[in-house]
């Protein structure tokens, strides 16, 4: 067992703070700490990654609305070189050298991950930098079911309402879908290593999928949490990531999802 890491989150700004000795998963963007996991064997290097990731990086900086942020996330279904001519020359060198198959989906799952770090980063930027207030409320309004006609004042008493700092309600509305990032993370994460979710609605649609959650007992609480376990009940259950995603069967296209991990979610 290789502890638990949190998910979904990358970025440790909108990360909250978490139970001792859960960390963040590391793909290969953020500064070295105790509390971020970097594998040993992320297929790109420093020097590599930054390269492919030179476009997105630009394309951020210039996008200044949220929406536009969950967009550049979502491009390509999770696959940032999806429908270029580089993923065409990729699926022909694939034909001829099944062999690096696996290679060139590992190394997709880390150019997702670090996209997605990407679009937390500038999430958090805009808020810190105040650039955002308009827009979000606006976003937020429709996602509660209010319109341009409602008065300010009810925008304002529906947002206060939610009691969600602004980062963690930007981080919500706007960052990856879980169940895009999941596979990537399912494919970089550490052999062993468990996932912690501390988002309540994620917690509740896993368990009204019917997944096998149960209260963990005090032996596994001293094995996942050896410096002491959160004061907030725990469910877990051991299981492949094709199930924890919601599908009914492995995917062929995403084989690593079938070996299980250990997901601990808080009690309802």
């Amino acid at each position: 067992m290789n502890g638990l890491l949190f998910f979904p989150g990358l970025h440790p700004g909108l990360a909250g703070d978490l139970p001792a000795g859960v960390r963040l998963l590391d793909p290969g963007l953020g500064e070295a700490d105790e509390a971020r996991l970097r594998p040993d064997a992320l297929p790109l290097r420093a020097e590599e990654l930054h390269g492919c990731l030179r476009e997105c990086d630009r394309l951020r900086r210039e996008t200044k609305d949220p929406k536009d942020l969950a967009l550049l996330a979502g491009y390509g279904a999770g696959h940032f070189f999806a429908d270029t001519s580089f993923a065409a020359r990729e699926e022909i060198e694939d034909h001829l050298h099944p062999e690096r198959v696996a290679a060139r989906r590992l190394r997709a799952a880390q150019l997702s991950l670090c996209l997605a770090y990407r679009i937390e980063e500038s999430l958090l930027e805009l808020v810190d930098a105040g650039e955002c207030d308009a827009r979000f409320a606006v976003a937020m309004a429709e996602s509660l079911g209010l319109t341009e006609d409602d008065a300010d004042e009810e925008l304002i008493a529906a947002l206060a309402a939610t009691h969600v700092p602004a980062q963690a309600a930007l981080a919500e509305e706007f960052r990856p879908p879980w169940r895009q990032l999941l596979p990537p993370f399912w494919a970089i994460a550490p052999e062993g290593a468990g996932l912690f979710i501390a988002d309540p609605e994620i917690a509740d649609s896993l368990l009204d999928a019917g997944l096998p959650f149960a209260p963990l007992g005090a032996d596994a609480l001293a094995t996942l949490f050896p410096e002491g376990a959160p004061e907030t009940p725990l469910l877990a259950a051991t299981l492949p990531g094709w199930r924890l995603r919601g599908n009914t069967r492995p995917d062929p296209e995403a084989p690593w999802l079938d070996a299980p991990r250990t997901i601990v979610i808080p009690k309802p």
